[in-house]
């Protein structure tokens, strides 16, 4: 069982740093009556270990209070000695819970001491069945989780939880390395803050940026390039900068290829430090990262690495909440921001050296303000309020293109269906199985209960069932509206009366080859492989047919040479190389877009406090880049800053000193 406290964000001059015996010595003094049994650092978080259960549920004030002291995570267990049985405890639970629960599954994290309840009704153990949690606690020394039963299952997911519970030891031990690693006392304390762009500088994809503060070194995102598997895809490790031996940290803002792709590359190279994400981004990484090794594997052979890698990589995760400040080096710490983008992306909020710096890297964001909620809309939109911002990492993705309002985009797709189906033909329509997938089978759902289409076949073929079923077992990150249907109305948003989950062979062929008008999502959305090349080879010759793209295409990809208008590619068919004729009707929809247009950058910068003295622009196209450079430069007292602020545009593989340095001569030199 755990009694967790979370710190609060700390701001003004910088303060003393704590040592190890001083953090230790003071949990004794505030603890005398814990009957404490050992203090260890796991991850970033202390945790102690009691003989007594009951003592967690009288300390809650006690352990806030000391966190917020030593400013640190406090972790208060009962010790494994003190927790009774698995067998007795599922027992006791059984016997003793409401009936009407409905237990669907028990399950135990011997790392956590949690024992985590499945049910179809949690409700009565939830919010305030606090009083039921206690006595579980008190009478086993376990602490009760409960979780709702996913509307869809995932036997990806389950895998994943099933190998956390297998390697609990190896989990642990890992967390006490790594804590040992964050708690130590700093050799020299932070020098400067400096980041290098290893990838996504000048560029759509392989997002890898490294922060370096003279005592700790953080990898932020660890992508891959949309356009390709080969190494000129992967960021700039052999970067003379970076060495894997040094890394303290890889912080994953979300779980896209191009932000996650290479991370088990790292782990086959001798990374054993944390990886820190939120909770369906951990989930959502392994799905994709497993699919990305088999899709390489019938694409090009072996891939760079191989399961264990992936295994070495779950095994170290750690996962932190929305706005929870977490020590992720000895002089830094991170916090989780709400992105919009996807199911649990992240805006990454680093406070280097206790105040003396503080880095907002936005990764991925949506923000966006609308008067009234979309029942198609499933996140809520970027946060833009912190405490303290010195440094801006902005994506610059749209940073010179506005795209079409979001009802707009919805009229056009349920226009072009109507038209479609009128001449009998197909819709195919290239979707990442994260985000865009889940995204238009909402629109294509409501818009046919609504009688806007007709009711036709929806196959969803590729990963796009397993990352559903992720978006079901997380409600509440989602808008109220999409929540209150999963919740309140055990409604499945995701899924209609004529949604077909391709699952085999006969599925595909009965999507492919039936005479009869159909709507098909697959994956890759960019067409750089997976089952949509299937379908894009056989629909490409029938004029009746329309190829819809609803996100954004990378250059060199499949997706963005059809887009802009070829009309024959060469694809592999039947073993050998062939031209494929382009005789469908391409159409581009490009309000769907997960990412913020140049206006709601704008707004977003607009919107930010505090104003940050640097802005450093990437993930865009050069001419992106270079379009909302300008328009900050030109126009930053419309966008609220007092003063002009310093922008950068590095390439990959320029360092960028943020701190400290000659502001007056940078200001001069930027601005004449």
């Amino acid at each position: 069982m755990s009694s967790r406290s979370r710190v609060q964000e700390p701001i003004g001059r910088p303060r003393q740093q704590f040592s190890r015996k001083h953090l230790i010595m003071e949990i004794y003094k505030s603890l005398s009556t814990a009957d404490i049994v050992s203090v260890d650092f796991e991850g970033p978080e202390i945790a102690v270990y009691v003989k007594n259960p009951k003592f967690l549920l009288e300390s809650e004030g006690i352990v806030k209070d000391l966190a917020r002291r030593l400013r640190k995570r406090i972790v208060v267990r009962t010790h494994p000695q003190s927790r009774k049985s698995r067998e007795y405890t599922v027992k006791f639970i059984r016997e003793n819970v409401p009936a009407d629960v409905g237990i669907v599954d028990i399950q135990f994290d011997d790392v956590l001491g949690e024992v985590r309840v499945v049910a179809d009704k949690p409700g009565k153990l939830m919010g305030r069945g606090k009083t039921f949690r206690s006595l579980v606690l008190a009478e086993t020394g376990w602490r009760l989780e409960v979780y709702r039963k996913p509307l869809l299952q995932s036997g990806l997911l389950d895998s994943v939880l099933r190998h956390l519970q297998r390697h609990a030891e190896e989990r642990r031990k890992a967390l006490r390395d790594i804590g040992e690693r964050i708690f130590r006392d700093m050799l020299i304390g932070t020098r400067y803050a400096r980041i290098v762009g290893l990838g996504s500088f000048g560029e759509v994809g392989r997002s890898a940026i490294l922060v370096d503060t003279g005592e700790s070194r953080v990898l932020l995102d660890a992508g891959l390039s949309p356009s390709g598997y080969g190494p000129d895809s992967y960021p700039f490790y052999w970067s003379p900068e970076f060495r894997v031996d040094e890394l303290d940290a890889v912080v994953i803002s979300h779980a896209h290829l191009d932000h996650v792709g290479t991370l088990p590359i790292l782990f086959k190279y001798g990374f054993r430090g944390p990886v820190y994400a939120t909770p369906p981004t951990r989930d959502i990484m392994i799905i994709v990262l497993r699919d990305l090794m088999n899709l390489m594997r019938r694409e090009q052979g072996e891939p760079p690495f191989d399961a264990r890698d992936i295994e070495k990589v779950l095994t170290r995760v750690i996962t932190v909440g929305y706005n929870t400040v977490t020590d992720v080096a000895p002089d830094i710490k991170m916090t989780f921001i709400n992105a919009g983008h996807i199911l649990g992306s992240s805006m990454v909020h680093l406070h280097i050296g206790q105040g003396l710096y503080n880095i907002l890297y936005t990764a991925d964001f949506k923000f966006y303000r609308i008067k009234d909620d979309k029942s198609t809309r499933l996140l809520p939109p970027a946060d833009y309020s912190f405490q303290r911002i010195e440094a801006l990492i902005m994506e610059a993705t749209y940073g010179a293109k506005e795209t079409q309002p979001r009802d707009q985009a919805e009229a056009e797709l349920v226009e072009l269906v109507n038209k479609v189906y009128k001449r009998g033909g197909k819709i195919l329509i290239p979707v990442m199985a994260v985000g865009r997938g889940q995204e238009i089978l909402v629109v294509l759902n409501e818009a046919m209960r609504q009688g806007k289409i007709p009711e036709i076949p929806i196959y969803v073929d590729g990963m796009v069932y397993e990352v559903t079923a992720v978006y079901t077992n997380y409600p509440e990150l989602l808008v109220k509206p999409i929540r209150d249907r999963i919740l309140k109305e055990g409604d499945n948003p995701f899924e209609g009366p004529t949604t077909v989950y391709v699952t085999d062979h006969e599925r595909r062929d009965e999507a492919m080859y039936s005479d009869k008008p159909s709507i098909i999502l697959s994956t890759s959305g960019m067409m750089n492989g997976g089952p949509i090349l299937e379908y894009f080879k056989y629909m490409a010759g029938d004029p009746r047919n329309a190829l819809v793209f609803v996100s954004y295409q990378a250059p060199g990809t499949l997706g963005r040479r059809i887009q802009s208008g070829e009309k024959e590619v060469e694809l592999e068919v039947d073993g050998e190389l062939r031209r494929v004729k382009v005789e469908l009707e391409v159409v581009s929809i490009e309000g769907f877009t997960g990412h913020s247009t140049r206006g709601e950058l704008l707004s977003f910068i607009r919107r930010l406090q505090p104003k940050p003295r640097n802005v450093v622009l990437n993930h865009g196209e050069p001419a992106a880049v270079a379009s909302l450079a300008h328009s900050i430069k030109s126009g930053w007292s419309k966008l609220g800053f007092e003063t002009p602020p310093i922008i950068e545009a590095p390439e990959n593989l320029e360092g960028v000193r943020l701190f400290p340095r000659n502001l007056k001569m940078k200001m001069a030199l930027q601005h004449s």
